[in-house]
């Protein structure tokens, strides 16, 4: 007696994928790859910000070093004697942070600006180190090769240093003049938030981030805009 098979077509072995079932999973590969790829920006940025914060408190530690033996922060005679409060690292690039960081270093150095010269070894004259910076090839977290000091990002840390500690005597000081002869630290707008801003502090120490733009593409960086939902990291 023949025995007949009746063969179900739903229990057929099949050699692949169909096409629609092949995109599905491609489609499901994406969506994973750009959730583990936007996690890990975000964690990478989170821990630059860390990195940046660090920067500051060690760069914060050795200025307060240096104010302590001196009896006033690291600043050049010219704007000592004017009074007025410095920017370095400042993206209009009137002042880089090579001067800062051969003070705090205790170098012997002589840095010409537009037409003046700063001599860290007039600001330091005992060559004393009060900081040791980190050194990077490739202009991230640290000094680089041309001696300015750089953030996580690879942008110029900017530093505002107060000039109200200058050889001016405290009778000639006022509240607020605009960053020469006044105890408030007058940034120029590069380092005021709606949130918050320079008071009568020594010395502020900031960076954009990873973009170089103040807060979220602020019109210029003079514009005081949101701190918070920016890359942008303050010392304070």
């Amino acid at each position: 007696m023949k025995t007949h098979f009746h063969t179900n077509p739903r229990f057929h072995g099949r050699g692949g994928f169909t096409l629609v079932e092949l995109l599905v999973v491609i489609a499901i590969v994406i969506v994973l790859a750009v959730l583990v790829t936007t996690g890990a920006s975000r964690f990478i940025e989170s821990g630059r910000k860390v990195k940046a914060m660090s920067q500051f408190r060690d760069f914060q530690v050795g200025m307060g070093l240096f104010e302590t033996d001196y009896q006033k922060p690291p600043i050049p005679k010219s704007k000592r004697d004017t009074g007025w409060d410095t920017i370095y690292g400042d993206p209009g690039g009137n002042y880089t942070t090579q001067f800062l960081v051969s003070a705090l270093a205790g170098e012997d150095k002589e840095f010409p600006y537009k037409g003046e010269s700063f001599s860290s070894k007039e600001v330091n004259p005992r060559n004393e180190s009060y900081m040791t910076f980190p050194y990077t090839a490739d202009n991230k977290y640290g000094v680089g090769k041309d001696g300015r000091l750089y953030d996580p990002w690879g942008g110029e840390v900017m530093v505002a240093i107060n000039g109200f500690k200058s050889n001016q005597s405290s009778s000639i000081l006022v509240d607020f003049n605009n960053g020469q002869n006044d105890r408030r630290l007058h940034t120029w707008g590069l380092a005021e938030y709606k949130e918050t801003k320079p008071k009568d502090q020594s010395y502020v120490f900031w960076s954009y981030g990873k973009d170089r733009k103040k807060g979220k593409n602020a019109p210029n960086n003079q514009n005081v805009v949101t701190l918070a939902g920016s890359d942008d990291v303050i010392s304070w």
